[in-house]
């Protein structure tokens, strides 16, 4: 699992393995100030690192 969050510190102290920092507290896989087309890009990107986090073996809480 690789929980998205704004919120790393938290997730870290709360024994996560996969952590991603996400964009803000309310959008965390949003960027709304964004055109549709630059926000897409920017999902898929994020998503891309997510499954790459999802690949890499953790024994402790890592932030990607």
């Amino acid at each position: 699992m690789v929980l998205i969050t704004c919120l790393s510190n938290v997730a870290a102290q709360v024994g996560i393995g996969r952590i991603m920092g996400g964009s803000k507290f309310h959008y965390p896989v949003g960027q709304p100030e964004l055109t549709p087309e630059e926000e897409l890009r920017w999902r898929v990107g994020l998503m891309e690192k997510g499954l790459t986090a999802l690949e890499t073996p953790v024994q402790e809480p890592k932030i990607f």
